[in-house]
């Protein structure tokens, strides 16, 4: 049906356009979740904002959904659609770091591990994610937890300006004196109110070499319970440039450094790193360390760009992934009891339960739509896994989990970690609370068509409504 306005658009780019039965047609349509798998009316992979605009204005005249691809590791999805046109920014890598004003721009294709290479060569550091090929896009516009949060905050807070085209194919320069509303919405409102084609963060001292604690211990016998009572103890006094993770899942088959019949043995693992001194990091996360007889100690001084590839292998394309999340006031006894109960019987090996402090700059309030809780712990079951006959227990698995803690979290979710999102408004009103109705006016204004969709998405206030 729209043969002729595809030719058009391809004679109008920069760039490609695979449509299906071209041979490049199922790697282009191909995300990083193996769960998803839709197949776009055409894929225009963009060199040039120019061609971001043209591929807007295709969506907008023909009347197709718009999703928007960086690093394409949205686990809920949204970086392709099904009959709408997939806007694929991986060409829009390049990132360009200003040491005098302490600042990089980064385009909006570009990954953690392309980010961290470039400044660690001033020894300079964005706060990222925890997995290098993550795409800086997707983390920033939803929050950005990572190794940097207690001590420099998440990653939008460090956002201090943007490219940004929008629905009606405007390319803005945002920062805070011009458009201060738009910036303070990309901060945490996610990819609402326009393509972001190029980022600019504030950068913070790290490393080079910086101490990193990754310790598996057993968690047979009450250890999984007693490992989470001295991480929440631990967490109580640690101070605001620590960042620690608990990790609670079983010994997969064959995983790299376990002794030889841990196979399928429950474990608790505590991953950490001290933005300082490492030998006065070392010092102070040995407790931890310490714990118990380790399973398996990778922990040790190194590279920061090598902490940012810790769990890399984790994550394969192509894999399934389901995550959610839950923020708890406290790490209650019974909390405690209902996250050990459930990591310890996953649907797969590949699963754990992740038990995130935040503290510090990350607790602080952002100037933006970031809602921060007044939770100590953000707890984020994440099944990962091979088969797709296992769906429906892996997913059921993370749901059960996060229903069972309702009682002790405040309602706010971490919107990156938020399975499909299925819960649709009523999880972007509890996420973003007092922020909701600043953010449905400013996509009102910028987007009253809601064409940017595909994402947490904030429904445009009318101007009635507001």
């Amino acid at each position: 049906m729209l043969d002729q306005e595809l030719e058009e658009l391809r004679a109008a780019i920069d760039g490609e356009l695979i449509l299906p039965g071209a041979p490049a047609y199922d790697e282009a349509r191909r995300v990083w979740n193996g769960i998803i798998d839709r197949r776009p009316l055409a894929v225009l992979r963009c060199v040039s904002t120019a061609d971001v605009t043209t591929g807007i204005r295709f969506a907008r005249a023909n009347d197709v959904p718009v999703a928007v691809r960086g690093g394409g590791h949205n686990v809920a999805g949204h970086g392709t659609v099904d009959d709408g046109i997939v806007l694929d920014l991986a060409a829009l890598n390049e990132v360009a770091v200003d040491t005098d004003s302490r600042s990089v721009q980064v385009g909006a294709g570009a990954t953690w591990g392309q980010v961290d290479a470039a400044t660690q060569q001033h020894g300079l550091a964005v706060p990222g994610g925890v997995f290098s090929r993550t795409g800086v896009a997707g983390l920033a516009l939803g929050g950005g937890y990572g190794w940097l949060r207690n001590a420099y905050g998440l990653t939008c807070a460090s956002l201090i300006g943007a490219e940004l085209v929008t629905a009606d194919s405007q390319v803005l320069d945002v920062d805070s004196r011009s458009y201060p509303d738009l910036l303070w919405a990309l901060r945490g409102g996610g990819g609402n109110f326009g393509v972001v084609t190029r980022f600019t963060f504030r950068l913070h001292a790290v490393g080079p070499d910086v101490f990193f604690l990754l310790a598996f211990h057993d968690a047979r016998h009450s250890g999984a319970t007693r490992g989470l009572r001295a991480f929440r103890h631990f967490c109580a006094t640690a101070p605001n440039n620590v960042s620690l993770v608990a990790l609670l899942g079983v010994v997969e088959d064959g995983a790299p450094g376990f002794p030889p019949g841990t196979a399928g043995r429950p474990f608790i693992a505590f991953a950490g790193m001290f933005v300082g001194d490492p030998e006065e990091g070392e010092r102070l996360l040995r407790p931890l360390r310490k714990f118990g007889e380790p399973l398996y100690d990778a922990s040790g001084t190194m590279p920061y760009t090598e902490v940012q590839k810790a769990f890399d292998a984790d994550y394969p394309d192509g894999g399934r992934y389901y995550w959610k999340s839950t923020n708890i006031v406290e790490l209650g006894d019974t909390a405690i009891d209902l996250i050990t109960a459930t990591a310890t019987m996953p649907a797969s090996r590949l699963s754990t339960v992740d038990v995130w402090h935040v503290g510090g700059a990350a607790a602080h309030p952002v100037d933006g739509a970031f809602t921060t809780s007044k939770a100590a712990f953000l707890v984020n079951p994440e099944a990962n896994w091979v088969d797709a006959h296992d769906d429906a227990k892996n997913i059921a698995w993370v749901r059960g989990l996060v229903t069972a803690l309702a009682p002790y979290s405040d309602g706010t979710r971490y919107l990156n970690f938020a399975g499909f999102q299925e819960e649709g408004t009523s999880l972007m009103r509890a996420s973003f609370g007092d922020h909701y109705d600043r953010l449905a006016a400013i996509k009102g204004e910028w987007d009253p068509a809601n064409l940017f969709r595909l994402n947490q998405n904030v429904r445009p206030m009318t101007v009635i409504e507001r």
